[in-house]
């Protein structure tokens, strides 16, 4: 009989463990939240400019420089630019666009020091869940524009996207029931939480491919535009 009454006891404990883990993962996140991502509109094209012809050349690194470049691809192509991208230049191809475009790319994923306080003492008012970890993420578009009409260099473009981003996921917030472990959980989990959580990438990628790729086809837009107008004056 008090066998019995204390698997009843056990039962009903687990339960309610379990219970209480499962509102707390229900609601424990931040989801994503980029704080900057309008710094990066995209300026109006003038379209009746755009017959121009741009051999793209990519120098990536990664698949998620590979999806940003060809959104700007796509983005050039949407507003009536001529694209040919992957362009593979070689004496022949030269000639057959009006620019080439060179664009080596860059990325780099950051962390941040205030996670650790995000993450303790935080976790005793819920930090991470509607705070959020900070991270910072960087991508570097340094852009080499050869007129092929003229055979001219233009002056090398660089465009930094600066991502100022906040983000929380259960694979970090389950550090919140610390109060199990007298704070420990916590204190250790803030202390690797300061570093970028890799996971949040392809979530990243989704949310901003359009956006920058647009911001980026800009930048090269309104360069062959300007370099191609006085020779049509």
């Amino acid at each position: 009989m008090i066998t019995t009454a204390l698997k009843a006891r056990w039962v009903s404990s687990r339960f309610s463990g379990l219970l209480a883990l499962a509102v707390f993962s229900t609601g424990c996140a931040h989801s994503l939240e980029i704080k900057n991502l309008d710094m990066y509109k995209a300026p109006f094209i003038n379209s009746e400019h755009t017959n121009v012809s741009i051999g793209l050349i990519g120098v990536t690194s990664s698949p998620e420089e590979d999806r940003l470049l060809t959104a700007a691809a796509n983005a050039l192509k949407r507003d009536g630019f001529k694209v040919e991208f992957p362009f593979f230049v070689n004496d022949t191809t030269r000639s057959s666009v009006d620019f080439i475009v060179k664009v080596k790319t860059s990325s780099e994923y950051k962390g941040s020091g205030w996670n650790f306080l995000i993450n303790w003492p935080g976790f005793l008012v819920w930090a991470p869940a509607w705070h959020g970890y900070d991270y910072r993420v960087i991508y570097g578009f340094d852009m080499d524009i050869t007129d092929t009409k003229t055979g001219t260099s233009l002056p090398r473009l660089s465009t930094p996207i600066d991502l100022d981003i906040r983000h929380a996921d259960m694979n970090r917030t389950w550090t919140e029931l610390s109060w199990l472990e007298w704070s420990m959980i916590a204190f250790i989990g803030g202390i690797v939480f300061t570093r970028y959580d890799k996971s949040l990438t392809p979530q990243l990628i989704n949310a901003i491919e359009t956006k920058i790729g647009d911001y980026t086809s800009s930048k090269i837009g309104s360069t062959v535009i300007a370099a191609r107008t006085p020779a049509a004056q």
